[in-house]
């Protein structure tokens, strides 16, 4: 498990993209946001904490692993079928291999268990903290995140 933000691992993921800066739209409210949909992504117990259980921010080790569905109109030349918003971007963050790591202050890369190549994962927090808490982290990221779509 690397430990190192320099190394931090690298994931993909389609979010909203921002006209006035480029950067991911920060919500907790659509799959297409940079943030969790609490009951959806992620469990919050009664004391309005997020619980440990391999759930999280949907992430991919390539955007190309990314459902058609989500990737943009614009990429059919690339992806065949691909039927995503085009106010949406292919973001990526990290550099490192796609393996359980640190993305950044307090998230971790919790890879799907199963046979390799391994295409799907989460970011989830490193230990159990509020929902606010986790949503700020997400939201700390934001300027972490380029897109890349060729």
């Amino acid at each position: 498990m690397s430990d190192s933000l320099n190394e931090a691992p690298k994931v993909y993921r389609v979010m909203k993209r921002d006209p006035s800066d480029n950067l991911p739209v920060v919500g907790s409210t659509n799959s297409a946001e940079l943030g969790v949909r609490p009951s959806i992504d992620i469990i919050v117990n009664q004391a309005g904490n997020v619980e440990i259980n391999a759930g999280g921010m949907s992430v991919a080790p390539q955007w190309r692993d990314l459902e058609f569905t989500r990737i943009p109109k614009r990429l059919r030349p690339i992806v065949r079928g691909a039927i995503g918003s085009n106010s949406s971007s292919c973001y990526k963050m990290g550099v490192g291999p796609f393996e359980s790591g640190v993305v950044a202050e307090g998230l971790v890369l919790i890879p799907d268990e199963g046979k390799a190549p391994v295409t799907h994962g989460v970011i989830a927090p490193i230990q159990v903290v509020s929902i606010t808490k986790y949503q700020m982290d997400l939201e700390k990221t934001r300027n972490s995140w380029q897109i890349d779509e060729t």
